[in-house]
């Protein structure tokens, strides 16, 4: 073979490499490889300043978001610090938060500062206050030592802390809600969610085990007056403090038909804030 034959072997060689690559057809002549070939590269010198747009475009994009988000939480950054909550991952009967598991609107003295239209909910098995950020979607754990006091919907919680001798931390520490107050006498209430597990004789539907996981809640009451703090677990608890007579309150028992056994919240309130208005205790 002469060096005119292999020469042109060799380049209907290499034609047919690059023709492979660029995906074009065998029959295609030289001069449509090369307009091909010229076609490719102004598509992709177009298409990497395309690719660069979108690019910014999309990091554009995200900073808007990030500023309208920065912009909602103007004046509430040190509410969102807070860590994330202990996830319960496993299924359990009743709830551990103290009322139910929305989230309601209200308001929390954080730091010395009031923060208002909050979304809050309190997890009364681990005596945490959760604040939900409704611009992200996140949930977090607000830092105890700085929440004073804080209201979820119509309840109010007072926190009471540890190390302090004053009149108002006379009780353990902890978050209590307000039922009644005045100058001189205060009344909360303590809910704790108690967990605990139970094998059942047959297997639940919810959860396809005899095992049942579940939170019960436990309540304790607390009178705090002219700076003498009272555990009161019965109807007679409050008749002592005050030294009254049962007869006296009776016909507000009848009037307001409670039951001082089954539905102890409202119906110490009730009596209490009756005798705090109407004088008849004969305490000194």
């Amino acid at each position: 073979m002469t060096d005119k034959n292999k020469s042109k072997e060799t380049n209907n060689k290499l034609y047919y490499i690059y023709a492979t690559f660029l995906n074009f057809d065998i029959a295609d002549t030289y001069k449509s490889v090369i307009y091909k070939k010229t076609l490719y590269m102004r598509k992709r010198a177009l298409l990497v300043p395309l690719l660069v747009l979108l690019a910014l475009t999309a990091s554009a994009q995200k900073s808007v978001e990030y500023k309208a988000f920065a912009d909602s939480a103007d004046g509430f950054s040190n509410l969102y610090r807070g860590s994330a909550p202990l996830a319960y991952r496993f299924l359990h009967t009743g709830t551990f938060f103290a009322y139910g598991v929305e989230f309601l609107q209200g308001e929390v003295m954080f730091n010395d500062k009031l923060y208002t239209d909050v979304m809050l909910n309190l997890n009364s098995h681990l005596d945490e206050l959760y604040l939900f950020i409704k611009e992200s979607g996140r949930y977090v754990v607000l830092n105890k030592d700085f929440v004073d006091y804080f209201s979820i919907a119509q309840r109010k919680f007072h926190h009471f802390r540890e190390g302090n001798k004053g009149e108002k931390d006379t009780l353990s520490p902890g978050f209590y809600e307000l039922l009644y107050g005045n100058e001189s006498a205060r009344l909360f209430k303590k809910t704790k969610k108690i967990y605990a597990e139970r094998i059942n004789h047959f297997a639940s539907a919810a959860t396809n085990s005899k095992l049942e996981r579940m939170f019960t809640p436990l309540y304790s009451y607390h009178l705090i007056k002219e700076g003498d703090t009272y555990n009161i677990k019965r109807f007679g608890d409050i008749l002592t403090i005050y030294s009254i007579r049962r007869k006296e309150i009776r016909p507000l028992i009848r009037e307001k038909s409670l039951d001082v056994t089954k539905e102890k919240e409202n119906s110490f309130t009730e009596i209490i804030r009756f005798i705090e208005t109407s004088g008849i205790s004969r305490k000194k």
